[in-house]
């Protein structure tokens, strides 16, 4: 059986039909068939996106080869985390922090080392969500005067 007969035979048992009534001769709605490529991140998400209208699980490994991808499938049809993804997430600087800010709404250890690499999202990172230091992403902090400035007045807590 192929994936497409999988998606086809998973789809038809969970479409109920409607009752036989004589009030109205109205068709109702049915889950439209995905004709995308299940390797396709794109297809699969848009697949949740708009027709589904929720998750869906068969596409899940290619949406979580991509950090964006991964991301968005959280934030828009999970409306949570989105474990399967986080590893494609977390290699990225401005998808883990925005992960950690719109979907987690707290610490993400396993995207700490990209989001450290960038001055604005360590402060966030230490400022929003940790409420505290975030020695790791220091170093970067430390390289921009603007970010410094914030850091050492608004976490450290440092008068000038």
């Amino acid at each position: 059986m192929n994936a497409l007969d999988k998606i086809k035979e998973h789809y038809s048992n969970s479409v109920k039909k409607p009752a036989k009534s004589t009030k109205s001769t109205k068709s109702t709605k049915s889950v439209k068939e995905f004709t995308g490529d299940i390797t396709n991140a794109e297809d699969c998400y848009y697949y949740a996106l708009n027709v589904l209208k929720d998750r869906f699980e068969l596409g899940e490994e290619a949406i979580s080869k991509y950090a964006d991808y991964s991301y968005d499938y959280a934030l828009n049809i999970l409306k949570g985390r989105f474990e399967l993804g986080e590893e494609a997430i977390s290699k990225n600087a401005d998808y883990s922090y925005s992960y950690v800010r719109d979907v987690l709404k707290g610490r993400f250890e396993a995207g700490e080392e990209a989001i450290s690499k960038n001055a604005d999202y360590s402060y966030d990172y230490a400022f929003n969500i940790l409420n505290g230091r975030f020695e790791l992403g220091e170093e970067a902090i430390s390289k921009d005067a603007y970010y410094s400035c914030l850091y050492a007045r608004d976490v450290l807590k440092l008068n000038p």
